[in-house]
């Protein structure tokens, strides 16, 4: 077998090799692109007048754009990943702001709340105290009465086994 080698084509080519030994024609049918072929078919006259042989340093070339077409083709797929994720953030930040000001909000409405509580609890603890005041007045006077009640009665029987029985 002989050494292959690459060849560009900008047209697909049939290139008649000559005969065989049974004298047939060899033909070579050629695809544009690039190919491998044998050097046989690349040192064509023919051939010659249609291609650009390749050089290690073209091949390499070649595949090097290859992976910076593959490369590329990743970095777009990236970028738009990240640009997708980077709309996500916002909307997040945003939904972040939203939450953050309800939450203030009702921070807001419990410390109003509580501070109505703390007046109307405020405000019961004076009523009752209040009315404890009038009940301690109330027990005070009814205390004073009782004093005198019994004070009455302790004199009224003094008086009584003082005064002679009358038979």
């Amino acid at each position: 077998m002989s050494k292959q080698v690459q060849i560009l084509l900008s047209r697909p080519l049939t290139v008649n090799l000559g005969t065989n030994e049974h004298g047939q024609a060899i033909t070579v049918k050629l695809n544009p692109g690039l190919q491998l072929v044998d050097q046989e078919v690349a040192d064509n006259w023919f051939v010659k007048a249609h291609c650009q042989e390749l050089t290690q340093e073209d091949v390499e070339n070649g595949e090097l754009q290859k992976q910076v077409e593959e490369l590329q083709g990743d970095l777009q797929a990236l970028q738009e990943q990240s640009d997708e994720a980077a709309k996500t953030i916002e909307k997040l930040k945003g939904d972040v702001q939203d939450k953050d000001k309800e939450i203030s909000d009702l921070n807001i409405q419990l410390n109003k709340a509580q501070q109505e509580q703390s007046q109307k609890d405020a405000e019961t603890i004076q009523n009752l105290n209040n009315e404890i005041g009038l009940r301690d007045t109330e027990i005070s006077s009814l205390k004073t009465k009782l004093a005198k009640a019994e004070k009455t009665i302790a004199d009224a029987k003094a008086k009584d086994k003082e005064q002679p029985k009358e038979a």
